[in-house]
């Protein structure tokens, strides 16, 4: 007896999609610097990326793009099916504090203001009301329960990250980026900060892109790219010995 064939799984649209950007800048005395030529770049729902490149190779700069920080010269930048580079600014500017979770290498906390109201003047930006409550609920998933109404010089270096990755998720954002986070943490905790965001992206059900420059952070995520893989303007500035054979993920 025949049996009909399961219907084909549908694949997921990517929820970062940049097609042909290109962004350059002034250099003084010379012509400008392209710093990002992408032909195509994309992040599927629920995905952890790791983007590895040295120093000047385009990753805070391709972050801001994403971010909407940044517009680009040329192409589209899609978070959620939206190009973001079609929107004025003030739209741009909700789109982001709605659907994308930014952590700094800085944290750039308020340093006014508590633990629990950093998360709270976040949720401010946002479309949807203050949750008190869930500010709460993501600050004691980051193991900082007893240090809600704690400002941040009262706060380690290691607990002011877990703060600045509460208030990322506080808008139930779709993206997570995150710019060098170990950066400014000392070695023993810096395991900490990657196990930290890792999960809870996944427990938020968020995309995750970290930037960095270290081979043993870029290591730990499944899906790992170096900017020279995708990022034309990194790959001719790069020396030739660190150009990657081929484009694509890295084992």
């Amino acid at each position: 007896m025949d049996t009909e064939a399961p219907p084909p799984t549908a694949t997921p649209s990517p929820v970062i999609e940049l097609t042909g950007v290109k962004r350059a800048f002034a250099v003084p005395g010379s012509g400008p610097l392209t710093i990002l030529d992408i032909p195509a770049f994309s992040v599927a729902a629920g995905e952890l990326v790791a983007l590895e490149g040295q120093s000047g190779s385009g990753k805070s700069t391709l972050l801001n793009v994403i971010a909407g920080i940044l517009r680009p010269d040329a192409g589209s930048v899609k978070i959620g099916g939206v190009d973001i580079v079609k929107l004025a600014e003030p739209m741009r500017d909700r789109l982001r504090a709605d659907r994308v979770g930014l952590v700094f290498q800085q944290f750039n906390l308020l340093p006014g203001f508590t633990a629990l109201e950093n998360v709270l003047v976040a949720m401010g930006f946002g479309s949807r009301p203050a949750d008190r409550g869930r500010a709460e609920s993501l600050l004691t998933a980051v193991g900082l329960a007893d240090r809600l109404h704690h400002k941040p010089a009262a706060l380690s270096i290691g607990q002011q990250q877990r703060v600045a990755v509460a208030r990322a998720l506080a808008n139930r954002p779709r993206v997570l980026l995150a710019d060098e986070p170990t950066a400014s943490i000392d070695p023993a905790h810096q395991q900490q900060v990657i196990d930290l965001l890792q999960t809870s992206c996944r427990d938020e059900q968020v995309s995750l892109v970290v930037v960095t420059h270290a081979p043993e952070v870029a290591a730990q995520f499944p899906v790992r790219y170096r900017l020279e893989d995708f990022n034309r303007a990194a790959a001719a500035h790069a020396p030739a010995a660190a150009r990657p054979a081929a484009a694509g993920v890295q084992p």
